[in-house]
């Protein structure tokens, strides 16, 4: 991206005046995919997004335009952006983002500071109550969220529209995010599903130790297991471990395909995790999110990932933010996520990507290169810390 000349800063404590509560305005005119016109909130749009393609709910591009008035308004960082229409992800790492007072929110997600760019980064750390926030040192986004009832409806819906709902015995492997507590975004996520669709026998497991014991436990009943991990987490067990689960099983791996040590691209990957856990391919898959967002992608059986209902993305010129690519060409992700009605639903993500019809294929994290020129948009209308 080219630098902006507009100046001005915005501060990380910056947020929405008290007249920005949301729920308060309406778009003078929203018309519905069904052509019939009237007001919408940002309540409706909190409560009814997950519904999109019913009858008696606006479509998504009668959502969508007045999410983007009323984040206009009311979130001041994403106003500074109003030559763009994607807001860099990089401003969640140095500012709130956010339609409402900080003080409202109910949890801030925090991300892993990992920037694998290869799938999820929902954050190993801590959505945390105001006022406890991490040091501004970190450089870890912060995602304000207003109300966990959201995260809540878009988790458990598109996971029913992909999985059903089961019930699963649900096994999450994920030792570097418990230790966290509630509060990671892939935490919360996790916990919401099991409420939702898991048996009583789904658990958080740990070590390897305790994960080779659930899963003979869990393979020794009738619900199909889903095992929840990160890339390294998966693959450090099957590398230790062989355990063969039953053949109605899933592996979900949920991003992380770099560390400090290792990379593996998602290919390999796959295949290590069905030999070592001796399913198919097709019951390998993948889900990504990042804690910036509060609706997941999930892979198909295609080696694509395709968003809910409620989710649009494109693929964009990284150099020219403005320019969508062409199909089959590579670019930056950028996603509009109804889901984050209250912090701002246009995000330009920091991952390559290419589209394949209306889905999408993960190439690896932007060059350093690409996203510089992002950096210095977001460093000139918000700010250095």
């Amino acid at each position: 991206m080219s630098r902006s000349g507009t100046s001005g800063s915005v501060a990380s404590e910056d947020v929405a005046s008290d007249s920005g509560t949301s729920g308060s305005v309406t778009s003078e005119d929203v018309a519905s995919d069904s052509g019939t016109s009237g007001s919408v909130t940002s309540e409706d749009v909190a409560s009814e997004f997950h519904r999109i393609g019913g009858s008696d709910v606006p479509g998504f591009d009668g959502f969508a335009d007045f999410t983007r008035r009323y984040q206009r308004e009311f979130n001041p960082v994403y106003r500074r952006f109003e030559a763009f229409e994607y807001l860099p992800i990089e401003a969640f790492k140095r500012a709130v983002v956010a339609t409402f007072p900080a003080a409202e929110a109910e949890a801030i997600f925090v991300s892993s500071g990992t920037g694998s760019g290869t799938g999820s980064e929902h954050g190993s750390a801590i959505g945390i109550k105001p006022g406890n926030e991490p040091g501004r040192a970190t450089r870890r986004s912060r995602h304000f969220v207003r109300s966990l009832g959201v995260y809540q409806r878009s988790v458990t819906t598109h996971f029913e529209g992909v999985f059903g709902r089961g019930p699963f015995t649900i096994v999450a492997h994920l030792p570097s995010c418990v230790g966290s507590g509630d509060s990671s975004s892939l935490v919360v996520m996790l916990k919401m599903l099991i409420d939702e669709f898991g048996t009583d026998d789904s658990a958080f497991v740990l070590n390897a130790l305790e994960l080779k014991k659930k899963l003979i436990q869990a393979a020794d009943t009738d619900p199909p297991i889903l095992l929840f991990g990160t890339a390294f987490g998966l693959l450090s067990f099957v590398e230790s471990v062989r355990v063969a689960l039953p053949s109605s099983s899933f592996v979900i791996e949920t991003g992380g395909m770099k560390t400090h040590r290792r990379e593996i691209g998602r290919k390999e990957l796959h295949e290590r995790l069905s030999s070592g856990f001796g399913v198919g391919l097709d019951q390998i898959t993948s889900e990504y999110g990042m804690c910036e967002l509060l609706s997941q992608c999930y892979m198909r059986g295609d080696g694509l990932f395709y968003p809910p209902p409620w989710m649009s993305f494109k693929i964009l010129d990284p150099e020219n933010p403005r320019q969508e690519i062409e199909e089959g060409e590579p670019g930056a992700l950028a996603v509009f996520d109804l889901a984050n009605i209250y912090s701002v639903s246009a995000i330009l993500t920091e991952d390559r990507a290419v589209r394949k019809g209306k889905g999408f294929d993960l190439l690896g994290r932007l060059s350093n290169a690409e996203l510089r020129g992002c950096n210095f948009m977001v460093e000139d209308l918000i700010g250095k810390y």
